[in-house]
């Protein structure tokens, strides 16, 4: 049973997980746009843009948000996962809502609120869960 003062870490570390996501989006943007004005090809733009912001975000929950000292090869794996698991849900959750509604707008911040959700609980159980070693009772 998770004791009571648990609570406030846990949503300290929320907060910090969706800052240092919207840092990595705000990057991502900033590099495609950037791109974009430089007269890049919009889709290459956006795919080189997209790499830049899963790199800072990944740096931002391995470093800020977790505080991880797994070895970046095991982290960066993990994390390569989870973001597909999240990347494939946010599409799923977007088909569902879209299909059932029709409404492009609502069904993506349905979409990426129950992904964002899903990729917390994903980097916080998977990607940065320190690993157990004999030593450790």
């Amino acid at each position: 049973m998770r004791s009571a003062t648990s609570q406030p870490a846990q949503w300290k570390r929320l907060l910090r997980f969706l800052s240092g996501g919207g840092f990595a989006t705000l990057m991502h943007w900033l590099v495609m746009f950037t791109l974009i004005r430089a007269g890049s090809n919009v889709v290459m733009a956006t795919a080189t843009s997209a790499t830049a912001g899963l790199a800072v975000n990944y740096l931002a929950q391995y470093r800020y948000t977790f505080r991880s000292v797994l070895p970046h090869r095991v982290a960066f794996s993990r994390y390569l996962v989870g973001a597909g698991l999240g990347w494939g849900l946010n599409l799923a959750g977007f088909t569902a809502m879209y299909t059932i509604t029709g409404a492009p707008m609502a069904s993506q911040i349905v979409a990426t609120g129950v992904a964002t959700l899903a990729n917390y609980l994903l980097a916080e159980k998977f990607v940065f869960q320190e690993e157990q070693t004999n030593d450790t009772p």
